[in-house]
Parts: C-alpha cells; sequence; structure tokens
C-alpha cells in the first residue's frame, strides 16, 4: 500500500480548494491531489498502475476532485473515520465517497506527493525531471541525480547555489577559491553546464556568468555526467536550477540577515491565487544585500527581483511568465602568483584578508536580466504539448589588478591589469510533445522535441602591466590604466537539436533511450587582428539506461551517455576552438528503505572528456585545448530522515583522475588540475521534541577534501583539509530565528594551483516573519 500524505493536517479542510496537477501517472496526480487538498489518501499501487490522469486545475472540492481523477478507471474513494482516505475499486455506479463508516487498509506511510518543479518537505526528494525532462521518480532513474531541496539550504544557510552543492558527492567546490562573481566547481572532476528551469545560461565567453540567486529557487539538481536530452550539455554533467514559482498555496515572508563583514540583507518571498478560482497565481522575490567582500577594500552587493504569473484559462492550459533583474556590485578575488600560497616565505605567511588590487580601480560589475515563457496545453487525457522560451541578456564591466610573481626579495610582487567588457544576448526557444501510453504490456513515456539556441557575445578587453607592490605592507593609489584592447571580439554560436527519448517501464523493469542530433554554427570576430572564422558542426549523442525496481526499494542500474558541446572563439594562433566531447559509463544501486523517508545512492563510473579548453592568466580566453582527461572511481551520497527530528545528508567520492592524451607529454598519465582524490562530508540536523527545548533545531556538518594538484606536472599539492559548519534555529508560531556559521573554526585552506584562499569564517543571523 501507498499512502500520501500532506504537509499539514488541518482540522477542517476547506470546502473548496485551488488545484494545480499536471496530466500524468494516475499514482502521481493522486499524491499531488493529497497533498494539496492535505488529507492522507492510500492506494494499492496495482490499482492505480499504468493508468493515466487529467489535469486539475482551479477549485474544487476534495469529493469532486477525487471523482474526477478516479471515476474513469471505475476506482472510487473511501473516507475513515480518521478523516483519511483509502481507494479501491468501485462496487457499483463509480463514486468519489462512499459511507463513512468505511474501515481503512493498514497504511504505509510514504513521503509526500510531489512534483518535478515543486516543493519538497525536508531533505528527500521523490521525483526529478533534470535527467529525463519528464516528472520521473528519482528510484526509476538509472542515472546519479542529487537533489538539493529548499529546506536544506535553509538549513545551511547557503549565499550561492555552489555552497548548496558542498554537501554532494562528486562535487569539488571553490576549485579556484572562495568567489562571490561566480561558482568555479567540478563534478567528477570536470565543470558542469548551469541550467536555470531547464535553460543553458550563457558560459560562451572569458568573464561572462550568470550568478543564480538562491533565495529565489525551489530546489538545485545535479545530473552526473552527460546528458543527451539537454542541449549540448557538458561532461560534467548538469546543475538545474528550478525557480519558485506561482502556486495556489499562500506564500508571505520576509527575512532580515545580518552577518560579519558587514554582512546586511533583506529578502521576501509573496504569492498566490489572484481570483476566486484560482485561475491567476503570482510569485515575486526579492534580494537586497550591502555587504564587505572577505579580503580588504572588497564588497559584495546585490538587488534583485523576480515576479512570476501563472495563468490557467482552461483545466487543460497553462501559461507562466517569468522575469528576473539582478545588479550586482562586487570586488574580484585577489589572484595570487602560482604556488605563492603554499610555497614558504621568509616574510611569514601571506594574510588571507590581504588585498593586491588596487582600491578603487577594481570592480566586478553585472547587469543580467531575463524573460522566459513556460506554456503548457493537455491535448488529451495522454498528450501534452509545452513550449519553453528564454531570452537573457548579461552586461558585465571587469577591471582587475592582479599579482603574477615575486622579486627576488620575495616580497615585492609584480602585477599586470585585465580590463574585460563583455556583452552576451541569448535567445532560447524549445517546443515538446509528451505521450504517455501503453503498448501490451509496457507502458511508454514518449518525449519529442526540438531546440533553438543563439548565443552572441561583443567582447573586448586587454591585459598590460602594472606597478608593483610589496606584499607584506602593500601602500595602495599607485596610477593604473587601463590596457589597450589586445584581445577578443564578436563571438556567435547558432544550434539547432532534435532528441527522442522513450522511457519504457514493464513490471519492475525500466529502459530509457535518448537520442538527440544537434547542429552548432559558431564564429569568431577578432578585432584586434581582423581576423573572421565559421565553424559548423554535427553531432548525434546518445544515452541509455536499464534499471529493475526490487519489491524491497533496491533498484540497480546501468547507463551509457555521450556529450557534445560546442565551443565559441578561437586559440592565439586563430585555430577554432574544437568542441567538447565525452562519454560515461556508470553502474549503480539505488535504496529506499520501506517505511523510512530516504535515498541512498552507490555509483561507480568512468567518464572521459576530450577537446577541453586550457586558459593562462597572461592571455585573454584559452591558449590551448587537452587531449583527453578520464575520470572514474566510486561514490557514495545518502539523504534521509532518520527519525521524525533527526535528518542527514551523507557523501564519499574516490576518484581516480588522469589526462590520458595532451599536446604536453610532461602532462600525460598526471592527475589533472581541480581534482582531489578524496571528498566526503556529513551533515546532520536534529529538532528537539520536549515541552523545554519545543522549537529549538541545531544542525552540524564537516566537510573533507583531499590534496589537490597545484600544477599540471604534479610536483605541487594544495594541502588537504576539513571544514566544520554548524546551524541553530528557534521557531515559534509565524517567527523564526536562525543562526549560522560556515568554517566555524576558521581554517585556512588553498585553492587552484596554489593561489587562491578558501572562504573564511562566516557567520550570519537571520530573523524571518511569515504570515
Amino acid at each position: 500500500m501507498n499512502s500520501a500524505r500532506a504537509q499539514a493536517q488541518p482540522a477542517d479542510v476547506p470546502a473548496r480548494a485551488s488545484f494545480d496537477i499536471p496530466a500524468g501517472a494516475l499514482e502521481d496526480a493522486l499524491s499531488s491531489f493529497a497533498r494539496q487538498a492535505g488529507i492522507t489518501l492510500s492506494f494499492d499501487p496495482a490499482l492505480v498502475r499504468g493508468k493515466n490522469a487529467a489535469a486539475i486545475q482551479g477549485r474544487r472540492t476534495v469529493a469532486e476532485g477525487l471523482a474526477e481523477l478516479l471515476s474513469p478507471h471505475r476506482l472510487e474513494a473511501v473516507p475513515g473515520t480518521s478523516g483519511a482516505y483509502a481507494v479501491r475499486q468501485a462496487t457499483g455506479t463509480p463514486a468519489a465517497v462512499s459511507g463513512p463508516n468505511a474501515i481503512l487498509p493498514t497504511l504505509t506511510v510514504n513521503a509526500p506527493g510531489e512534483r518535478a518543479d515543486g516543493q519538497v518537505e525536508g531533505y528527500v526528494a521523490q521525483r526529478s525531471a533534470t535527467a529525463t525532462r519528464t516528472d520521473t521518480p528519482l528510484l526509476e532513474t538509472p542515472r546519479a541525480v542529487t537533489v538539493v531541496t529548499r529546506a536544506q539550504m535553509d538549513d545551511q544557510a547557503v549565499h550561492t547555489v555552489e555552497q548548496s552543492l558542498r554537501y554532494s558527492a562528486g562535487v569539488l567546490t571553490e576549485v579556484a577559491g572562495y568567489d562571490t562573481r561566480f561558482a568555479s566547481l567540478t563534478v567528477r572532476g570536470f565543470a558542469p553546464a548551469e541550467y536555470l528551469d531547464g535553460f543553458k545560461l550563457p558560459t560562451n565567453s572569458f568573464a561572462t556568468r550568470w550568478l543564480v540567486e538562491p533565495q529565489a529557487l525551489e530546489r538545485v539538481e545535479l545530473l552526473k555526467g552527460p546528458g543527451a536530452v539537454y542541449d549540448p550539455s557538458a561532461p560534467g554533467g548538469a546543475i538545474n536550477m528550478v525557480s519558485k514559482r506561482p502556486s495556489a498555496e499562500a506564500v508571505r515572508e520576509v527575512s532580515v540577515s545580518l552577518g560579519n563583514r558587514n554582512r546586511r540583507q533583506g529578502s521576501f518571498d509573496i504569492g498566490g491565487a489572484m481570483n476566486a478560482d484560482g485561475s491567476l497565481l503570482f510569485r515575486l522575490n526579492g534580494v537586497l544585500r550591502n555587504s564587505d567582500g572577505q579580503t580588504d577594500y572588497s564588497r559584495d552587493d546585490r538587488s534583485f527581483i523576480a515576479p512570476s504569473l501563472t495563468w490557467m484559462p482552461s483545466a487543460r492550459t497553462k501559461v507562466t511568465l517569468m522575469a528576473e533583474a539582478t545588479r550586482d556590485r562586487t570586488t574580484p578575488k585577489s589572484i595570487w602568483p602560482q604556488s605563492a600560497l603554499i610555497t614558504p616565505n621568509p616574510w611569514g605567511s601571506i594574510p588571507r584578508e590581504r588585498y593586491i588590487g588596487e582600491p578603487g580601480y577594481d570592480r566586478y560589475d553585472r547587469d543580467a536580466f531575463s524573460l522566459t515563457y513556460l506554456f503548457e496545453h493537455q491535448l488529451s487525457d495522454n498528450w501534452t504539448l509545452r513550449q519553453n522560451a528564454r531570452h537573457a541578456r548579461l552586461d558585465i564591466d571587469y577591471r582587475q589588478v592582479y599579482g603574477t610573481g615575486f622579486q627576488s626579495d620575495l616580497r615585492t610582487l609584480d602585477r599586470m591589469v585585465m580590463r574585460v567588457d563583455e556583452r552576451n544576448r541569448t535567445s532560447t526557444l524549445d517546443t515538446q510533445v509528451e505521450g504517455r501510453f501503453s503498448t501490451g504490456a509496457v507502458s511508454h513515456t514518449l518525449l519529442m522535441g526540438m531546440e533553438y539556441q543563439r548565443q552572441a557575445s561583443s567582447q573586448q578587453g586587454g591585459i598590460g602591466p602594472a606597478p608593483s607592490i610589496d606584499a607584506f605592507a602593500p601602500v595602495y593609489g599607485q596610477p593604473v590604466s587601463d590596457p589597450p584592447v589586445n584581445g577578443l571580439g564578436d563571438n556567435s554560436i547558432t544550434q539547432r537539436g532534435f532528441y527522442v527519448q522513450d522511457q519504457m517501464r514493464k513490471g519492475p523493469w525500466s529502459l530509457g533511450l535518448t537520442v538527440r542530433q544537434d547542429r552548432a554554427r559558431s564564429s569568431v570576430n577578432r578585432l584586434v587582428s581582423s581576423s573572421f572564422g565559421i565553424d559548423t558542426n554535427t553531432k548525434t549523442t546518445y544515452n541509455a539506461g536499464l534499471l529493475y525496481l526490487a519489491p524491497n526499494g533496491l533498484a540497480p542500474y546501468f547507463s551509457y551517455a555521450t556529450s557534445f558541446t560546442p565551443l565559441p572563439g578561437a586559440i592565439p594562433n586563430g585555430t577554432l576552438l574544437k568542441p567538447e566531447l565525452g562519454r560515461q559509463f556508470e553502474a549503480g544501486l539505488k535504496y529506499r528503505p520501506p517505511g523510512i523517508d530516504a535515498l541512498f545512492t552507490v555509483s561507480v563510473f568512468d567518464l572521459r572528456k576530450s577537446n577541453s579548453p586550457v586558459f593562462d592568466p597572461f592571455v585573454i580566453g584559452p591558449v590551448s585545448q587537452i587531449g583527453e582527461v578520464r575520470t572514474r572511481g566510486p561514490e557514495f551520497e545518502a539523504r534521509a530522515a532518520l527519525t521524525k527530528q533527526l535528518k542527514l545528508v551523507a557523501s564519499y567520492t574516490l576518484l581516480d583522475a588522469k589526462v590520458t592524451q595532451s599536446l604536453n607529454p610532461a602532462e600525460i598519465g598526471k592527475q589533472p588540475l581541480n581534482t582531489a582524490r578524496q571528498t566526503a562530508s556529513l551533515w546532520l540536523d536534529y529538532r528537539f521534541g520536549g515541552p523545554a527545548l519545543k522549537g529549538w533545531s541545531v544542525g552540524g556538518g564537516i566537510r573533507h577534501v583531499g590534496k589537490v594538484p597545484a600544477s599540471t606536472d604534479n610536483s605541487s599539492y594544495n594541502p588537504p583539509y576539513t571544514l566544520v559548519d554548524a546551524a541553530l534555529r528557534y521557531e515559534q508560531g509565524p517567527y523564526s530565528f536562525a543562526l549560522n556559521a560556515t568554517n566555524l573554526t576558521d581554517r585556512s585552506y588553498v585553492a587552484g594551483n596554489g593561489q587562491y584562499f578558501g572562504q573564511r569564517r562566516a557567520v550570519q543571523a537571520k530573523f524571518s516573519y511569515r504570515w
């Protein structure tokens, strides 16, 4: 038996409530209905298996909604004296509800019903669309997928999306040090692609990067390894960030945060129905932050607003419009010479707060705007048409003075100055049809789609000399001039993709097959050299996965996937960049224990990436491409509510990474940069239940990162480190207070080529009010 339980159990369910349930499997629809109605609903999976339900949108009574879902299949819902409902075969004319004295079958409590793009109660998600683009149970997905829920992000008080993934298997964060401008992380040894609501974020330029606001997200999902169903994905996988969306349930929350380094932040999240029938919904998120950075003379200021609106003109049609605008005024992190932070210096250790740029000159200013349109229309009970579109604009003004090497006295630091101005415009259109049907004993979820994306970047910049500085007793204020334009130009890339995916299920067996063909046309116009180049690439990528779901909750699986990522631009000699190629074999075992809200995943993989670009601090843009890098190894990840009061997140990765092909023979066989052989983490969160400590919660975590190469020939390494995080919370009615500390012991650690510092201790107090 399955039981879908609502987030809360109100004493009196309203006569009519607003519902927003997509068309799909009847089992999923019943779970979503139970959560939105505030009821407990139990059913035998055998009764609903292979059956589909039409979408339910708008206001209905519980009886009307249950009848609409169940009566087409000659099923009915029987209420018990406790207010719970049980689904059974109708005995006569289909009816929604029978007599109040019916006896309920024994319940096996499961987690709440949820949608792949919706809210999750606790740390353990049940469903995701990141691996398949369809609403699919994680236990039935033959890939390693991590879902970081809103609850986990709140409990850990993450400031960035990168921080939300610190406790995930296979993920190494801060590979280029602590950076408030954008994420610097690897997944299984490679940088992942970033998506927001399934749309790929702009990444086809030197310094233009999107920084998604975590306060506006419902969940952060990570697909590890290539994913053929997406527009050419990265070998490292895909981070898909799911925005908070309009809902019929009222949302009203305001928060104020105070932290060290003069951090002051206010945020709000407001939403709900705008009319009586619930056909018009809205959501509004906003953040305003003023803060210093972790080095002297630095700042981290942000203004963010994200309105969204959903209109449901009929029970079969839904249109959602989402917009967001961001204004960032930040200071670049300090860039030290290679290995400077791990090489002993007779003058002592370099302070982590030391700033080696020029106050008043260095800046990283970003202005971003996006407009998104999501359309869904149910053609029939089994077929759904979707069209999604987004236009994004991103403007960057980047100036920085950075260190390049020490002089013979080992304290005078030679410096250079970098200037980059970039303008990026990205437009994406994705149209798809999804069908759910059966052929004999095999059920199918068929997805067919075509996708168009164009990215265009206008870039100009240069690198030149800057005055030297005493790194141990700096005197600022030396004149710095913008260097002449000596690099970059105009880049564009246009992609057209067609994809077909069939998720087949027969009994306990699930088989997923995906094929996608992409045609990419890239062009580069170098302004300084007046050179121009055009390249067109066509590639077919594949994904196949097989999974067996045993009755005891064990699910062994195997998958194979390839990827193709066009790269705009050229290396200094004018040669256009070749597309990145990826290939992965993965086998694993998932386990969801009966009666426990938990998901355990063990996986082993072999992942290869070719044509990876190589960057140099003295040149804007890539200088070459590595032939091939191979990573492989086992991973373990656990997310569980061990009891009603204790939640857990744990991970471990043993990574074997090696350069297998390179133009530089000295690199072959060596461990590549930005990879750690071992990483491990554990987070525990406990909510007190006794009357004396009612409302109080505590949380704590530990993160370990093994040594990381600081040079391509592996002659030097960044030392391993272990960090501790902590949390203390109190909730009373609509009020809540949280105190969080990241890197509680203020452990000093180094990243990158031994030239970047990691995050220092950060303490934050947050006050929230919900009504």
